[in-house]
């Protein structure tokens, strides 16, 4: 859906004076079509989605994370264990501070603990 601003200001809010007349808050009266400019939403659209995709994509992996720590609990593999839980306190931080986790490398150790 477009959006209709104000050619000479960029304002969004208009006052209906008459019929094919408004007042913009700059105070230009806008009489013609021609006085208004179309702004278009689709970047903050896509960007949208693709937080929601990733939000969604981190949801479905604390979820998985979570069975497979299930696991390794019932093999008591505890090397497993705690590379999981590290990854799954990664992805449950993104999901509450929105930030993106760093990528673990193959055989990466997680940090020690205090």
């Amino acid at each position: 859906m477009k959006k209709l601003i104000c050619k000479y200001c960029g304002n969004a809010e208009f006052t209906v004076l008459d019929v094919g007349v408004t007042l913009c808050k700059c105070g230009v009266r806008l009489t013609k079509s021609s006085d208004y400019r179309c702004q278009y939403p689709q970047k903050k659209n896509k960007q949208l989605s693709m937080d929601q995709k990733r939000q969604a994509e981190m949801i479905s992996k604390v979820s998985l994370l979570k069975r497979e720590i299930d696991r390794c609990l019932d093999e008591r593999d505890e090397e497993r264990f705690h590379k999981l839980t590290f990854e799954l306190r990664l992805c449950q931080h993104f999901l509450t501070k929105g930030v993106n986790p760093p990528p673990l490398a193959q055989g990466e150790a997680e940090p020690e603990r205090r």
